[in-house]
């Protein structure tokens, strides 16, 4: 069997160069590691906190979300950096992680340590804040959205489709710019409402990267009770 000519061979490793330039420019994230502080802008997320304890696994993880003698609705998920496409997590940083003191006072609006942890982990070390601040521009966020007054306090299910969920959050806060909120679910009930704003806080348009994450359910969702 005849072997094949020299030339292919550099030939063969151009084409290889040539398509990892292709792969290159069409990734929607930096080819490098992530670097705190580069990022576009933050989505603030809120958890329904009955979805999340209705999960038998979830609950049992968390007893002081689930169990305590405080009833929560909506609480601080997190709040994550975002490019216009995707999104970086776990950047090398130089600040430390969040004092216990810290964690203990984020815990009236995150109430699970593991998740206080898990964001900065992931998401608060690409922030370009130290912790303190990270966490203080979460909850100062997070005390600017007006939470409807229907979900305080919620004594009985509620049934509501996700632009309707969308919409009271839109009346409650005018302020808000078309297409900066969005609601996510899973199995016909609510699990997230998720608020797009920029570096300084302030509400922006989601990307359509991000908007992709919306709930397409046109049914109601179940908007369980708070215990």
């Amino acid at each position: 069997m005849k072997q094949r000519s020299a030339p292919f061979l550099p030939l063969m490793a151009c084409l290889i160069f040539l398509a990892g330039l292709v792969s290159f420019a069409g990734s929607s994230r930096p080819a490098l590691a992530d670097e705190a502080g580069d990022f576009d802008y933050y989505i603030l997320t809120l958890s329904w906190s009955p979805t999340y304890c209705a999960d038998q696994a979830k609950r049992n993880r968390d007893q002081l979300q689930c169990f305590s003698e405080r009833s929560y609705g909506f609480v601080i998920h997190g709040l994550w950096p975002q490019y216009e496409k995707g999104y970086p997590d776990r950047c090398p940083t130089r600040f430390r992680d969040p004092s216990d003191k810290l964690v203990s006072q984020m815990l009236k609006f995150s109430p699970s340590e593991s998740l206080i942890h898990h964001e900065w982990d992931k998401h608060g070390t690409c922030s370009g804040l130290n912790a303190l601040d990270y966490f203080r521009l979460a909850v100062k966020s997070f005390k600017k959205l007006n939470r409807p007054e229907q979900y305080k306090d919620l004594a009985r299910p509620l049934l509501m489709t996700a632009s309707q969920i969308e919409q009271s959050f839109y009346n409650a806060n005018p302020d808000l710019p078309k297409d900066s909120l969005f609601i996510t679910c899973g199995r016909q009930k609510l699990r997230e409402v998720r608020v797009c704003l920029d570096k300084a806080g302030e509400p922006r348009r989601c990307s359509a990267s991000a908007l992709k994450g919306q709930c397409r359910s046109k049914d109601k969702l179940r908007i369980l009770a708070v215990r």
